[in-house]
């Protein structure tokens, strides 16, 4: 027979719920300030391209060279680090990520020649392969179950924020001072992250500390033969086709609406920032709905079918300049909207302890869909075919959301 709890128990628990929540915030704060760092690391230096050229006497191609090393580096090294993440556990391999980045991004403002600058690219970009496999991992394990989806929401917005923060901070950091010191502020900057992550790391809980799933472990496939499920290959087949989608976007939204619609570069350069905030907004709307509404696949192909309608719209009417900018704005929506449902979709087929090398095995299918598509859509610019751009991007949306429905069916099938 159940005692009812007396005034001293509702205190305690009050208590151990409130520590919870607060240990939530922190955790939260911490691996969104980690993933903000992430992304704004990965865009400090073309901003300084010309001050680097004249400083180096080199080409702008050896100055791309750079930005290849530290992004494919920490693309491809997803996938092993993940499986150091389930190993060693999440916030350690956290720790020596943020440490290495922020270093190597801190000396950088030292160096006195190109070489020196592509090595700690490089260094650079081992330490930017941590922060998928890893921020997913400590997630799973310190966020309650039910408000996992607007976790993910705040993740993945601290990211873009990063990105679309860094190239105005670096211009005016070096505007005040010179591009060595705004290297060393900011590198400085992530040091000061890690320590506060050091200190605090008791919050970074990873799956081992976690409740134990459900799920009976000796049924449950690991390690490789995990990553080769059909559900899991069919989220990266998912994360390649998204890639090409989104950054096709990205990169082309302005020249190819000047192109197919003689739009002015600043009205296309309107287009693409909403497009940019159309992204936020869409990561945020639906990391709330994710928490109050759990059938995911819904919330996520309604707006994949929003990103690729609303893409598909410059080639079949829409010409105005404020037509071009709200269209381009709902299909950032979509493209936003679909993050939070794909993160908790992917996380519900992941046994107890896989998830971070399944999140660095399908993100690196996201680097490689974001490097293919670029020139591959470029070359319809180049022969005269703008159009195709929207097109292309509205079709590799579509495909995206035959490959999440699909996996969403086939996970569901599995007994």
């Amino acid at each position: 027979m159940s005692e009812r709890l007396g005034p001293a128990d509702d205190v305690v628990e009050e208590l151990r719920s409130d520590k919870a929540s607060n240990d939530e915030r922190w955790a939260l704060s911490l691996i969104s300030s980690g993933h903000y760092l992430s992304h704004f690391y990965g865009l400090v230096l073309p901003p300084l391209f010309p001050l680097l050229k004249t400083e180096f006497d080199i080409s702008y191609i050896e100055l791309g060279l750079a930005i290849t090393a530290y992004s494919l580096l920490g693309g491809i090294l997803q996938a092993p680090v993940g499986f150091l993440v389930d190993r060693l556990g999440p916030s350690r391999v956290l720790l020596s990520g943020m440490a290495l980045i922020a270093a190597s991004v801190l000396l950088m403002g030292f160096v006195s020649s190109y070489w020196m600058l592509l090595v700690l690219a490089i260094f650079a970009g081992l330490g930017n392969s941590v922060f998928h496999p890893a921020d997913y991992a400590i997630l799973a394990g310190s966020v309650g179950e039910k408000r996992l989806g607007r976790a993910y929401s705040m993740h993945t917005f601290s990211g873009f924020l990063g990105g679309a923060c860094a190239p105005v901070a670096m211009l005016a950091l070096a505007a005040q001072w010179d591009w060595r010191s705004a290297l060393i502020i900011t590198g400085g900057i992530g040091l000061v992250v890690f320590a506060i992550m050091a200190i605090r790391r008791d919050v970074l809980v990873g799956e081992e500390k976690a409740e134990k799933n459900t799920i009976d472990e000796t049924k449950s496939p690991s390690g490789l033969a995990l990553l080769t499920t059909a559900p899991i290959l069919l989220f990266l087949v998912f994360f390649i086709l998204y890639g090409i989608a989104s950054s096709g976007l990205i990169a082309f939204i302005s020249s190819g609406l000047m192109e197919l619609h003689g739009l002015g570069l600043e009205a296309a350069n309107t287009a693409l920032t909403a497009h940019l905030f159309g992204v936020v907004g869409g990561i945020l709307l639906t990391g709330v709905i994710a928490d109050r509404y759990s059938r995911h696949i819904v919330t996520g192909s309604a707006a994949l079918v929003l990103a690729t309608i609303a893409t598909l719209l410059p080639t079949i009417g829409i010409s105005s300049e404020i037509g071009l900018i709200v269209v381009m704005t709902l299909a950032g929506i979509g493209l936003g909207g679909i993050l939070p449902p794909r993160d908790l979709m992917l996380n519900a087929v992941i046994p107890q302890g896989q998830t971070g090398k399944v999140f660095g095995f399908v993100f690196v299918g996201y680097s490689l869909g974001y490097s293919i598509s670029p020139p591959a859509l470029g070359a319809y610019l180049d022969t005269g075919q703008p159009e195709m751009v929207f097109i292309g991007c509205a079709g590799f949306a579509a495909l995206s959301l035959v490959a999440v429905i699909t996996a969403n069916i086939v996970a569901e099938r599995k007994p």
